[in-house]
């Protein structure tokens, strides 16, 4: 009788307690947007933060708030930003790829230096101790991490220098992150030239420290200035002007370091 008894109880114990977390369950039930779980199921599921978002379930929520664009996946690109628009109703835009560019032409043979480094082989602690012994304090310090931290082999260092591969490269932005230097920037896919210098040097002191540096002649300014303009002893292209020829920039540049990307 007494098994008997207690297996009652445990029974109605357990009934009452199941019944109990049901109408729990269904009194704090949160309903989720539909476009959630549409925006969820077309994403690549990298996860890797790149747009800003503590992954693709967030990112998911947060455009459905309005609080990311649509186009903010920036491993999926284009076609997965116009399926994003599609479920969000705000198809009909344009979405441009863009890439690494890489602000810095002085490869490894040409940077001159007041003192070697033995340090530890990365551009951060180079960075910290005493630049690592290059004179230019802009430029590329080499070793590097900017490519270790891309997920997508996209940046490979070739003599001395981060080189992008236009094709794999998602703009997550964390090359451009992990630069100690800042000499990374992304720019429009079709864009193919870039201002390969980041020094705001005044053009005396690069001459004397960098043969292929900015030296802030106003030469390409005035060929192409629709694009070019010099700022702070530096070259700097506004890549909203696509279409425009910059070849005359390029040729008659002195030090070379405006180049096709």
């Amino acid at each position: 009788m007494i098994i008997i008894v207690s297996i009652l109880v445990l029974g109605i114990l357990g009934f009452t307690f199941a019944a109990l977390l049901a109408l729990a369950a269904g009194y704090f039930k949160i309903e989720e947007d539909p476009r959630v779980t549409a925006i969820i199921a077309i994403l690549p599921g990298a996860n890797c933060g790149a747009c800003g978002a503590g992954g693709c379930r967030d990112f998911g929520e947060k455009v459905a708030k309005g609080q990311i664009v649509v186009s903010g996946c920036v491993v999926g690109g284009a076609e997965v930003a116009k399926k994003v628009a599609a479920i969000m109703g705000t198809e009909g835009f344009e979405v441009r790829k863009k890439v690494t560019a890489v602000h810095c032409g002085a490869k490894e043979n040409q940077r001159k230096r007041k003192a070697n480094y033995y340090g530890v082989k990365t551009c951060l602690a180079a960075d910290i101790i005493d630049g690592g012994g290059l004179l230019c304090s802009y430029g590329c310090l080499g070793f590097g991490d900017c490519a270790c931290v891309c997920p997508f082999d996209a940046l490979h260092m070739r003599d001395g220098l981060p080189v992008t591969d236009s094709e794999k490269c998602t703009s997550c932005g964390k090359c451009i992150a992990a630069c100690p230097r800042k000499i990374l920037s992304l720019k429009p896919y079709d864009f193919r030239v870039v201002v390969a210098c980041s020094s705001h040097d005044t053009g005396a002191v690069t001459r004397k420290i960098c043969l292929v540096g900015c030296i802030a002649c106003r030469i390409c300014e005035k060929e192409v200035p629709e694009v070019f303009k010099v700022v702070d002893n530096l070259a700097v292209m506004d890549y909203s002007k696509a279409g425009v020829d910059c070849d005359p920039a390029i040729k008659k540049c002195p030090t070379k370091c405006i180049v096709k990307a």
